[in-house]
């Protein structure tokens, strides 16, 4: 039988959840993102889960949408899963508990998106981040826009979009976009550390914490509003405008 293309695990009270579709690089296609949304609905109401760690499967953490699925749907559909998408990243920026990233590899456009949207994050030194959808004649959806803004500043999240930049653990690190870079033998005990840290505190000093933070955060409402037109344009894109394979 054929594994979930989301995986959880529970221990105590930490959960681990873990993107499993590492043959398209964790892409997600349509069944993925129903499993994320129920995966994210169960564990958010285990009252015993404090801490939620989210990795992917293989070599890459995310490359975003599944770019080859995404070619084959018509216009409804992809507006339909690009209102999801957004919700998707905006529940997992506010799920009560503590969130931690751990970036195991690439992490390119939307994929990246979700996995800054954590409280906290860790990367391996093979990891980078890159937003290749301007290059599709697409703008960056997923909320993304929102998340980098709030995470570097609007004029940098710009730049790095139009210029399609690929971001460097040494760049991760000074713009504290991840609070480790280590070698990918490291990184579980790296993702541990955080880990203990957490769990030594109060959680409801954390649960706090977190809800104090987003009154600063990310403007979803925006972000809605410029996820529709995201959608609209990837609706509308022309064809052939996506590389072969889904890769940038």
């Amino acid at each position: 039988m054929n594994e979930p293309s989301v995986l959880l695990e529970r221990a105590g009270r930490l959960a681990r959840i873990t993107l499993n579709r590492p043959h398209r690089r964790n892409s997600f296609d349509l069944a993925m993102l129903a499993r994320f949304e129920d995966v994210l609905h169960e564990v958010g109401r285990d009252s015993e889960v404090e801490v939620l760690v989210l990795t992917g499967a293989g070599s890459a953490f995310c490359a975003g949408t599944d770019l080859d699925e995404l070619a084959t749907l018509d216009a409804a559909t992809t507006m339909h899963v690009q209102r999801r998408t957004a919700e998707l990243v905006e529940r997992w920026y506010r799920m009560e508990q503590t969130t931690v990233t751990v970036f195991n590899g690439p992490a390119i456009g939307s994929g990246a998106v979700l996995g800054l949207a954590a409280d906290l994050r860790v990367a391996a030194d093979s990891c980078f981040f890159t937003f290749p959808e301007v290059t599709f004649g697409i703008p960056l959806t997923w909320s993304g826009m929102a998340i980098l803004a709030d995470l570097v500043g609007a004029d940098r999240a710009k730049r790095w979009l139009l210029l399609g930049d690929r971001i460097t653990p040494a760049e991760m690190l000074r713009h504290d976009l991840v609070t480790a870079a280590v070698p990918a033998d490291e990184l579980g005990a790296a993702c541990d550390a955080v880990i203990e840290r957490l769990l030594a505190v109060s959680p409801v000093g954390r649960s706090m914490t977190k809800r104090a933070a987003r009154l600063a955060g990310p403007r979803f409402e925006a972000a809605a509003n410029d996820s529709y037109l995201g959608a609209l344009s990837v609706a509308l894109r022309p064809a052939g405008a996506y590389p072969k394979g889904g890769k940038p």
